[in-house]
């Protein structure tokens, strides 16, 4: 009981507070019970901490609401530069059909096609980038970001390798034009062409005839051989009834012969560009005269040099040889 007394004698003790202003007002008293204070206090210290979390709440939402702005900006323009990839792609495909057109490639099926088959997004993709772009990329779903990246990397890469197929057909369709043997082996008289004959050796092969498995350009010794197209020496060396031989391999199944030089100036392993010069005609092996004996294989077979050969005029076909242009270093 002593106790209880203590305490409710102690918050009825009456407390006085003096307020003296620096002024000529007078001073303000003001009185208050201990317990009254007490009650006072708390309560002021209630509504501090309450005031700093009302207000702790408000500025996180705020700062939240303006860090999603700003990534909604920052989605926004992503989806900007998406569409603008789309579009960038799209040009693409129109430019690697058109390639494919003038490389008479078109028959070819377009990578992209073979692996996706035609037509473009989806209505679902569409409607995804309509909401990017009109600003409410927040409603997009993260699958959704997903799948539209994902599909331009694969569009992209697709593309690349439609290019990069484009390249290779270019390439190599230069490397068989450069080692098509399309070029004059050397200038003169054409005496004997692609085809049966008679011999000119002996009366008996005269009478039953022969089959020349190439072409005869007739000139005066030492006229000079030229590599009909790109390739790498194979033979260089003397052959029966050939002479000094040289044999050039092209690649691609095709290889030239040329027989009866005086000279060449090329060896095995040699590489050699078209209208290289290789030898100097002549009349070694079963020759007659001064001339250039020209093959072309194909597959290992002889064919008709004049499949390759440019003839500008009919009366070529046994008359004097086009000039052949020089190598260009």
């Amino acid at each position: 009981m002593k106790v209880s007394q203590k305490i409710v004698g102690a918050l009825s003790r009456r407390l006085t507070v003096l307020i003296i202003p620096q002024t000529r007002m007078k001073p303000w008293r003001l009185q208050c019970s201990t317990a009254f204070f007490i009650f006072m206090l708390f309560l002021w210290s209630g509504v501090t901490v309450w005031s700093g979390i009302v207000v702790g709440r408000h500025t996180d939402y705020w700062i939240t609401k303006a860090d999603n702005q700003v990534m909604l900006a920052k989605m926004t323009r992503l989806a900007q530069e998406m569409e603008q990839a789309r579009h960038t792609l799209d040009q693409a495909t129109a430019t690697d059909r058109q390639l494919r057109g003038l490389l008479t490639m078109a028959r070819d099926r377009d990578p992209i096609d073979a692996a996706t088959g035609v037509g473009g997004p989806s209505l679902s993709d569409r409607l995804s980038l309509n909401r990017m772009l009109s600003g409410r990329a927040d409603s997009m779903r993260q699958a959704d970001w997903h799948h539209e990246i994902s599909r331009l990397r694969k569009d992209a890469e697709r593309r690349l390798a439609s290019f990069q197929e484009i390249a290779w057909y270019v390439g190599n369709q230069k490397s068989l034009r450069n080692a098509t043997p399309s070029l004059w082996p050397t200038e003169g008289q054409i005496t004997s062409l692609f085809g049966y004959r008679f011999s000119p050796m002996s009366r008996e092969d005269a009478e039953s005839g022969e089959f020349h498995p190439g072409l005869d350009i007739a000139n005066s010794p030492d006229t000079l051989i030229y590599a009909t197209a790109d390739g790498t020496v194979r033979f260089s060396r003397w052959s029966q009834g050939y002479g000094n031989m040289i044999i050039i391999d092209h690649g691609y199944g095709l290889s030239t012969l040329y027989g009866h030089t005086s000279k060449a100036v090329v060896k095995t392993g040699d590489r050699v560009i078209k209208g290289q010069v290789i030898g100097y005609m002549g009349t070694t092996g079963r020759s007659t005269g001064a001339h250039l004996h020209y093959e072309v294989w194909r597959q290992g077979r002889a064919v008709n040099p004049m499949t390759f050969l440019k003839v500008r005029a009919a009366g070529e076909l046994l008359g004097e040889a086009p000039r052949p242009p020089r190598a260009q270093s």
